[in-house]
């Protein structure tokens, strides 16, 4: 009997300690190529002043020969946490439930996005996790590296 209670125990720690850790998340919206060039001293400014967000939606934003923009366009955030450098986070602007290029999320000023369609919640401080209910589903994040020039940032994927 000891035995089987012990079996039990390290079989339910074993169980336990498996489950805890990174939550895993899903990406569901269709892979595009994204490849953009940010230059805050010229029209992207508005992305110096942390909160602020700006929307680069495909079909209505000029893009140069090589620049792309994901699937249903990029949502360039400067975190509220930037201090002495912006602290940009980059989106799709696609809504991971919708999964649709048509169905877009729209930033607003505290720092969330929310759905057009659907009327879920992302928090973009948080890696834009669903906060209006739980969910495995985040907005689609992309990369966005610094450069020698304190002002201009790539996105990429």
């Amino acid at each position: 009997m000891r035995k089987i209670i012990k079996i039990l125990t390290i079989g339910l720690l074993m169980v336990v300690i498996s489950s805890c850790g990174k939550e895993e998340e899903r990406n569901v919206i269709p892979v595009e190529q994204v490849n953009f060039k940010l230059n805050l001293n010229t029209i992207d400014a508005v992305l110096r002043t942390p909160g602020n967000s700006k929307e680069y939606i495909n079909g209505k934003y000029p893009v140069l020969a090589g620049e792309y923009l994901g699937y249903g366009g990029l949502l360039i955030v400067n975190s509220f946490y930037a201090t002495d450098r912006p602290e940009l986070l980059a989106y799709d602007l696609s809504c991971p439930y919708e999964a649709l290029r048509s169905v877009l999320v729209k930033a607003s000023d505290d720092g969330n996005a929310k759905c057009s369609k659907c009327g879920r919640i992302y928090n973009l401080m948080e890696r834009g996790r669903v906060i209006s209910e739980y969910s495995d589903l985040h907005l689609q994040r992309y990369s966005v590296s610094s450069t020698s020039n304190p002002d201009v940032f790539y996105v990429t994927r």
